[in-house]
């Protein structure tokens, strides 16, 4: 782990435990707004209603996945701050920048990796 001063750290686990329940709280709101899934659903018999529907839900599914990759991410990184790993560039070993983990706390690579062209695919 990077000898990140203590408030530090505190602030980094602060912005993603608030990250954590703003997107908790983001899917809960998803569920609800989702015209397939939301409850009274019925066929409608307008005609464009099936395409709107479809596309409008679609649009959620998407959203949805976007949603969980980032919560899988945020509690990617709150496991490696109790377990003492975090800030390791997850490709090279190096250190994770500073600032860089300030400004995106779920950055699992350094600035030189995330910017190589084979990094591209990678989380950054």
């Amino acid at each position: 782990m990077l000898n990140l001063p203590q408030n530090t750290l505190a602030k980094i686990r602060s912005i993603l435990l608030r990250q954590q329940k703003e997107v908790a709280s983001q899917l809960e709101s998803l569920e609800k707004n989702d015209p397939v899934l939301a409850d009274g659903f019925a066929e409608s018999p307008e005609s464009g209603t099936d395409s709107w529907t479809a596309d409008v839900h679609a649009r959620f599914v998407s959203l949805r996945n976007n949603l969980f990759n980032l919560s899988s991410r945020i509690t990617k990184s709150l496991t490696n701050l109790r377990r003492g790993t975090y800030g390791k560039c997850e490709d090279c070993g190096r250190e994770i920048e500073v600032k860089r983990l300030e400004a995106m706390p779920t950055a699992t690579l350094c600035l030189i990796c995330a910017k190589k062209p084979s990094s591209k695919s990678k989380k950054l």
